[in-house]
């Protein structure tokens, strides 16, 4: 039974980052962004008592375009993915001018090996791999056409080796560092998010999604979103009777059977011991109907308890409608399922778009037919 108190709305988390973590990494790029800009300034004042003018455009880059990008994130944490970016580019465009106009300075390549861990922490270990070998493949580049723009030598070949050696050392380190972490990030959030006997969404995981899904719906009229409660016809007997283990293998059972009936853009949670629920965005309800019903059959021809019986399913189906909270389109599908069961089990009960009754339902029979 889902419970009346149900959040009606919920955060909208990213689901490749915490937004804690987000928060976190902005508080870091403002430190390390200022640090930054001091730094070119103050690289900027020295080389301008050396150098021409134009060589020392790189440094000056930082300083100026650096602080609207971190005021652009301050005002708005939304974009930060492309603050980030833009940060990235502002870096690989100082290093390739760097490379054309000032590799005649040794003082210019203390810095190579800070490059490849700034990538990583922007973009993530695969795209700063990237980014790296095209900052290399520029920097290499940049060494051979200097002399030929400059018209003076750039710093010696054994300097210049040095520099790209300890800049690719930065860069496997960095990699491996920041794969590792990913991985875990990864199973942890899998852990979190994905229920680990069926490979549904948990709970809050697909309440969020919901939640995301209804938002949408509500800023394009068009858009359609059906839900389906499913819940296991007597699985308190199956447990008792058989075990369970044997309840769990049901389970995974049924599991598969959904997975292989969805489309991929629709969504499987767990709600809660045999109770589900699938999302289903972007479908008309009759295209809804008719995945219900084969999955029902699917599941009743399929999976089986450990002495042969067959296992079958209830159906709550409904769609949104555009404004009502979550609570209330669940609480309505919990209905419909209830239904279900109260007509003989096995069965859809669901409630047609267009209907005035906030519960009128109809029942099919195994057959499929009303």
């Amino acid at each position: 039974m889902i419970s009346d108190d149900t959040p009606s709305s919920l955060h909208h988390n990213d689901p490749e980052e915490d937004r804690d973590f987000i928060r976190d990494r902005i508080r870091f790029l403002h430190i390390g962004g200022w640090i930054g800009v001091f730094a070119s300034v103050s690289m900027t004042i020295v080389e301008l008592y050396r150098n021409e003018f134009f060589r020392v455009i790189p440094s000056i880059l930082f300083s100026v375009i650096a602080p609207f990008l971190i005021l652009g994130i301050s005002r708005n944490m939304e974009n930060y993915r492309k603050v980030l970016t833009g940060f990235a580019s502002l870096i690989l465009f100082q290093q390739i001018l760097g490379a054309f106009l000032s590799f005649n300075e040794v003082l210019m390549l203390i810095w190579y090996p800070v490059f490849p861990l700034t990538y990583f922490f922007l973009l993530g270990y695969q795209r700063a791999l990237r980014w790296n070998a095209v900052a290399l493949a520029s920097i290499v580049t940049g060494y051979v056409f200097f002399p030929f723009l400059n018209r003076i030598p750039p710093v010696s070949f054994p300097i210049f080796l040095s520099a790209v050696l300890a800049y690719s050392v930065a860069v496997v380190l960095a990699w491996y560092h920041y794969r590792v972490i990913h991985t875990y990030q990864t199973r942890l959030r899998q852990e979190a998010l994905v229920d680990s006997l069926t490979g549904a969404l948990l709970r809050k995981a697909g309440l969020q999604q919901l939640s995301k899904l209804m938002s949408q719906v509500d800023r394009i009229p068009d858009m359609e979103l059906s839900v389906a409660l499913l819940d296991i016809d007597d699985f308190k007997r199956i447990n008792d009777q058989d075990g369970h283990q044997s309840g769990d293998r049901v389970l995974v059972r049924m599991a598969d059977s959904i997975h292989r009936s969805v489309r991929k853009g629709d969504f499987f949670v767990r709600l809660g011991g045999e109770e589900f629920l699938l999302l289903l965005p972007g479908q008309s309800f009759n295209h809804a109907h008719s995945l219900a019903e084969n999955l029902r059959r699917r599941i009743e021809r399929d999976v089986k308890r450990s002495d042969g019986t067959r296992v079958t399913v209830s159906i709550g189906l409904t769609q949104y409608r555009p404004g009502e909270s979550l609570s209330e389109l669940l609480h309505r599908a919990d209905h419909l399922m209830y239904a279900a069961k109260k007509f003989g089990k096995n069965k859809i009960c669901w409630q047609e778009p267009e209907a005035g009754d906030p519960f009128a339902s109809a029942a099919v029979p195994l057959s499929g037919n009303l």
